[in-house]
């Protein structure tokens, strides 16, 4: 996790699936909790996002909303990026369309 503009970046690595989708919602959620104003979720190292990967961020976008924080994610994969368009998730997340 590193600054930028004031606010945090976390570095998410490989499938976030069943397996690892409540560390990844922990870690997101501690961030802004502790104040991450914006939180920016990094995913160019995650090749694999299940359901379980899309109800960690947008549990975290809530919880972003109850602070008055913004979180966003970049670069993802080009699968991820699809599963976050085809559920209609990616502009929650600040991802343009298509």
């Amino acid at each position: 996790m590193t600054d930028e503009q004031s606010g945090k970046v976390i570095y998410v690595r490989g499938d976030v699936d069943f397996d690892s989708h409540l560390d990844v919602e922990h870690a997101l959620v501690s961030a802004l909790e502790a104040g991450a104003d914006p939180l920016v979720v990094d995913l160019s190292e995650v090749p694999f996002l299940d359901s379980s990967g899309v109800r960690a961020l947008l549990q975290a976008r809530s919880v972003a909303e109850r602070h008055n924080a913004r979180l966003t994610v970049r670069d993802p994969q080009p699968i991820v990026a699809q599963v976050l368009r085809l559920t209609n998730v990616a502009p929650l997340l600040g991802l343009p369309p298509a």
